[in-house]
């Protein structure tokens, strides 16, 4: 979903506050009873010798040609690692069409680079003379809503009518106001918007009409009639503004469609898709390895260079087929001097990347899979597919904004959710890497004015502590209800714990480290009214302590070697 902002050549998709005095965490206990006591939140058992993934680094993504270059202090907040700074080891920038545009981004690279971050980057679209116009697929995309999850005003969720994803889908009663309103509708950019609707009308045809924040865009929308056991799509294009809004479906009388979910986009018009014609395979490879070259030549090794940004959501770039891109990877990505990212998918999508993971030749010269997690639901975020074939490929997300782009970044407790966003990346998704969108925004890291947001305490909270080369190791995910609880470990001994209270009452919390005395853990803090602000270090005993969590509030604990 990656887009420009508003008012940049492609239209697109808040403050560091003063800490307030530190207030001192309980201190330690044993971590380990010899008997649990069943009305006690059990202890998280930090294992360091059950390691999971390997870390490469936290980090976001810099666009000179939409938004502008990073000051050279931006760069410094951003890569360095002292007490005021991110602590970011990734960089990603954009690989432009035009080879006159490849040195817009060069300044950040370079700064980020000779910082030791790792710098990757990702094209939107190929030259110009390499693409075509054509007719796509009627098979709708974009960010996908489940009907089961809308408010609904006499329907009820039915699982009778096979072929339905998610939970179940909607069926609508009989009486005239029924409805079923998609609630929560992101949309990052202004413009016409498709708005995609997955339906079944075995019992004939069926008309609704259409609402988007209690406006009717569309009246007497037609589902025809569907086989039984089959589902089919109905379109409406509606004129939005960027925003979360309700999408109301509205039964005329006589009932409405089965509805099983809601597809929200930017609308391409059917004669108006672009892809890399079939015969420039070749030179779209060679237009890749020349911006590797030239980056190399500048200073910036890259990491890794992807094929295409989001070729799932390409309504504003290039569309890319899961045949096309296999094409693409066993035949010409071997000659690419660099490692390569595919599909970077924009909701990690599986049915993207598993024609990937299911083709040995194109599996063969991937070398890194690459999501993004725009709107992706949290029993999605595993991918046992990859787990099975991908045993020697990384696994990157490499961009997203959480929750949204229009609030600010400093929202609290809004903020909190990305500290929860992060954590289930890391622990469900086995992440390597996490890279948000753009480093420097109003709903980024970084405000325009260079200072560290409240979302940006919550990414430092994993950045300034789990360096690359640590490596996730086994703890409880949830040890009591709201906790979430992640550990990693350095090749030094060090173990970090990075704990989230979501609830709004104070958590008491045991952690004991497998293996080891722990004789103190620092600690560092975000809550409503403190940033990153480091706290008396915890005593230990024996081979854990005991904290007590503040509400709604991330605190990142240390223990030495």
């Amino acid at each position: 979903m990656a887009t420009p902002p508003s008012g940049s050549p492609l239209n697109r998709r808040a403050v560091l506050a003063g800490g307030a005095a530190a207030v001192p965490l309980a201190l330690g206990l044993s971590a380990a009873p010899a008997q649990a006591d069943p009305s006690r939140p059990r202890a998280v058992v930090v294992e360091p010798a059950r390691r999971h993934q390997a870390i490469r680094g936290f980090g976001g993504m810099t666009h000179a040609r939409w938004i502008g270059e990073l000051t050279p202090s931006q760069c410094d907040t951003a890569f360095d690692n002292g007490p005021d700074d991110l602590g970011f080891t990734i960089l990603r920038v954009p690989v432009p069409e035009d080879t006159a545009d490849w040195s817009a981004d060069l300044a950040t690279a370079q700064a980020a680079a000779a910082k030791g971050a790792l710098v990757f980057a990702s094209p939107w679209n190929p030259p110009a003379d390499l693409v075509e116009l054509f007719v796509r697929d009627e098979v709708p995309h974009g960010s996908q809503y489940e009907a089961e999850d809308a408010t609904l005003v006499n329907a009820h969720i039915a699982t009778d009518n096979p072929g339905y994803q998610g939970e179940g889908y909607v069926r609508f009663g009989d009486a005239a106001d029924a409805s079923v309103q998609f609630d929560n509708v992101v949309i990052g950019s202004a413009g016409t918007k498709n708005l995609a609707f997955r339906y079944a009308a075995p019992a004939g045809d069926v008309q609704a009409d259409i609402h988007v924040a209690g406006v009717a865009v569309a009246e007497g929308v037609r589902f025809p009639r569907t086989e039984p056991g089959a589902w089919d799509w109905t379109s409406v294009q509606a004129q939005m503004t960027p925003g979360q809004w309700p999408v109301k479906v509205v039964a005329t009388g006589g009932g409405g469609p089965d509805l099983d979910y809601l597809m929200a986009a930017p609308y391409t018009p059917p004669r108006e898709a672009r892809r890399l014609r079939h015969d420039a395979y070749g030179a779209y490879a060679d237009h890749l390895n020349g911006f590797v070259h030239h980056m190399r030549d500048n200073g910036v090794e890259l990491y890794a260079i992807s094929v295409q940004n989001e070729p799932d959501y390409a309504h504003e770039w290039t569309w890319w087929t899961t045949d096309e891109m296999n094409r693409f990877l066993s035949e010409f990505a071997a000659g690419i001097d660099c490692r390569v990212i595919a599909p970077e998918s924009f909701q990690y999508v599986k049915r993207v990347s598993d024609p990937i993971l299911e083709h040995p030749a194109a599996l063969a010269n991937l070398d890194i899979l690459g999501a993004h997690l725009y709107g992706t639901q949290l029993q999605d975020f595993p991918y046992p597919l990859f787990e099975e074939n991908g045993a020697d490929k990384e696994l990157w997300m490499t961009e997203v904004y959480h929750p949204n782009s229009s609030s600010s970044a400093n929202l609290w407790p809004e903020a909190l959710t990305v500290a929860e966003h992060v954590h289930h990346a890391m622990a469900d998704a086995q992440f390597q890497a996490y890279v948000w969108w753009y480093i420097r925004r109003f709903y980024g890291p970084l405000l325009e004015d260079g200072t560290i947001s409240k979302r940006g305490c919550m990414l430092a909270h994993f950045s300034k502590f789990v360096r690359p080369g640590h490596h996730r190791v086994e703890a409880q995910k949830e040890p009591q209800t709201g906790v979430l609880t992640s550990a990693y470990a350095g090749d030094d001994g060090t173990v970090v714990i990075v704990a989230v209270n979501t609830t709004t009452a104070s958590a008491s919390q045991s952690f004991a480290v497998k293996g080891r005395v722990v004789r103190k853990a620092r600690q560092w803090l975000t809550d409503a009214t403190r940033n990153l602000a480091e706290q008396p270090a915890v005593s230990g005993r024996g081979n854990g302590f005991t904290a007590s969590l503040p509400p709604q509030s991330v605190t990142t604990f240390v223990v030495p070697a």
